[in-house]
């Protein structure tokens, strides 16, 4: 089943509230909006095109990334370089579907404003579902992803039901395993609470197919 169908289960309105406010950042002062920048500082930038995804996915994200896809003629085989501490779940799916589907890579690291080379960064919460859309997945050296359980920050008579929950669950585990990511990215989500997160350990990141094997000289994350 595509996620994009999936809009037929909760009714379309329920389910739109309840994608706005789930998988928020995990920071007490969250960015802004993510935006998007065609680089070519980084030395993995040198023989393809590659797209800083910086900031927290909303509502505008994937029209954003279509359009800088579109208007730059980006190939398939570019690598999207993420730096977000989360946002929209709902939304944070489908642009890792988008990934997919253009046959993109990603890496979760910054691009540093004087040597233009990729620098540690963190992709938490709903980045992390959108990382999964890479066809090759690393983490860059110093940088970090991490998942928590998916949570509403209204109040408790508009906040998610049981109902919802479950579903979006049900959204993030068709999701993985699309993607190909192992059924533990799920389970530690599901047991960290959303005051927390959980960051995955280097072994963790491997065995549970976070990353794919590495075919570049981008170094794996440490504990």
């Amino acid at each position: 089943m595509r996620i994009a169908l999936s809009l037929r289960k909760l009714g379309v309105l329920n389910l739109l509230i309840a994608a706005t406010i789930a998988v928020c950042s995990f920071k007490a002062t969250p960015a802004d909006a993510m935006t998007f920048q065609q680089v070519s500082g980084p030395v993995e930038c040198a023989k393809r095109d590659c797209i800083l995804a910086s900031g927290l996915v909303d509502g505008q994200t994937q029209g954003a990334f279509r359009e800088l896809v579109r208007s730059r003629h980006i190939a398939p085989g570019a690598l999207v370089i993420l730096d977000s501490e989360g946002g929209v779940l709902l939304y944070a799916l489908r642009v890792g579907e988008d990934i997919r589907k253009a046959g993109f890579s990603t890496v979760v690291g910054g691009v540093d404003g004087l040597s233009g080379e990729i620098r540690p960064a963190e992709c938490a919460s709903a980045c992390a579902f959108m990382f999964l859309g890479g066809v090759e997945r690393a983490v860059a050296i110093g940088s970090k992803v991490g998942v928590h359980q998916i949570y509403a920050n209204l109040q408790a008579r508009d906040g998610l039901s049981v109902g919802d929950v479950q579903y979006l669950t049900s959204l993030c585990a068709m999701h993985i395993d699309s993607m190909g990511g192992g059924v533990g990215i799920l389970v530690e989500a599901l047991r960290t609470p959303p005051q927390g997160v959980h960051w995955f350990s280097t072994e963790e990141l491997s065995r549970l197919a976070v990353v794919t094997p590495r075919r570049s000289n981008l170094t794996l994350a440490s504990n």
